[in-house]
C-alpha cells in the first residue's frame, strides 16, 4: 500500500506542478483507475482493451503506468508497441493506437498521451517554460531536455536493438542518424486547448515540430521534402512487436 501511495503522490505532484490541461487529464486518469473503470484506453495487437491510467508500484523505484514500465532510478521507461508503417511518407516516430496521425507513424505504442507524459515526468523531464510553441514550426531548433530513444525486437533467437533515428531514417532522407537529437516538450499546445492535446491527437513522438507531441526532434526532419522519410529497410514486417525505450539523457561532464 505504501508503494502504491508513493506513486499516487508522485502523480499528484506532477499534476500540481504542471496544472492546466495535463493536470486535468492526469486527475481524470487517476479517478478512472481508482474507480476501476476504463472508458478510454489503448488497444494491443490482439485487440484486447487496456485500461487508461492504471498505476502500480513494482518496487525499487519501478512503476507501471498502463503498459509502460518506468525505472525512476535509471531515468528510463519502456513501452510495448509494434511496427506500424513502412515505406510510406512518415512524419511521426510513434503514435497511440487510432491516433489522428497513425497513417504516417513508424511505430504504434500501447499508451495514450497522459500515460506517456507521466512516464516522462517521473524520469525527471521538465519542459522548457520559455518554449514558444505557437511558433514551433518556424523554430530552427526546439529547446527542451534531451532524451535518447531506442527500439528493440526479436528475430527468431536473435534480439536486435538500435537507436530510433537509425530505425526511422532511410538513405534517401539525407540525415545521419547520429545527428538526430530528441527533446521533451510535453505537448505544449495543451495550454490553449483546455485539455491534454496528445490524448486527442495520439501524437507521442514526432519530427516535424508538432506542438501536440510529447517528444520532438530538436531539428525537424524532412520539412520541405515530404515523403523522403520512410523508415529503414532493416526494420521487421509491419505488425512485429517492438519495445520502445526512452531515457533522460545524462549531462555531458
Amino acid at each position: 500500500m505504501k508503494r502504491r501511495d508513493g506513486l499516487a503522490a508522485a502523480a499528484s505532484a506532477a499534476a500540481a506542478k504542471l496544472g492546466g490541461a495535463f493536470g486535468a487529464a492526469l486527475a481524470a486518469s487517476q479517478a478512472r483507475a481508482q474507480a476501476a473503470q476504463a472508458p478510454q484506453g489503448t488497444e494491443s495487437g490482439d485487440g484486447a482493451r487496456r485500461p487508461a491510467g492504471t498505476m502500480k508500484a513494482l518496487g525499487e523505484e519501478r512503476y507501471q503506468i498502463g503498459r509502460i514500465v518506468v525505472d525512476k532510478r535509471a531515468g528510463s521507461f519502456v513501452v510495448p508497441g509494434r511496427v506500424h508503417k513502412k515505406n510510406v511518407p512518415l512524419e511521426y516516430l510513434a503514435t497511440a493506437p487510432r491516433g489522428m496521425k497513425e497513417y504516417e507513424s513508424l511505430f504504434e505504442l500501447d499508451a495514450i498521451g497522459t500515460e506517456f507524459n507521466l512516464a516522462c515526468i517521473l524520469v525527471g523531464l521538465d519542459a522548457d517554460p520559455n518554449l514558444a510553441w505557437r511558433e514551433l514550426r518556424m523554430t530552427r531548433k526546439v529547446s527542451g531536455p534531451r532524451v535518447t530513444i531506442d527500439v528493440a525486437w526479436s528475430e527468431g533467437d536473435r534480439r536486435r536493438r538500435m537507436s530510433a533515428a537509425q530505425a526511422l531514417l532511410n538513405p534517401e532522407a539525407g540525415v545521419a542518424p547520429a545527428a538526430v537529437e530528441w527533446v521533451y516538450i510535453g505537448s505544449p499546445s495543451s495550454q490553449a486547448m483546455g485539455r491534454f492535446a496528445a490524448d486527442d491527437t495520439g501524437t507521442l513522438v514526432g519530427f516535424v515540430s508538432d506542438a501536440n507531441c510529447i517528444i520532438e526532434a530538436a531539428v525537424p526532419i524532412g520539412i520541405g521534402a515530404y515523403g523522403s522519410v520512410r523508415g529503414d529497410a532493416v526494420l521487421p514486417a509491419v505488425g512485429t512487436p517492438i519495445e520502445f525505450f526512452v531515457a533522460a539523457a545524462r549531462p555531458v561532464k
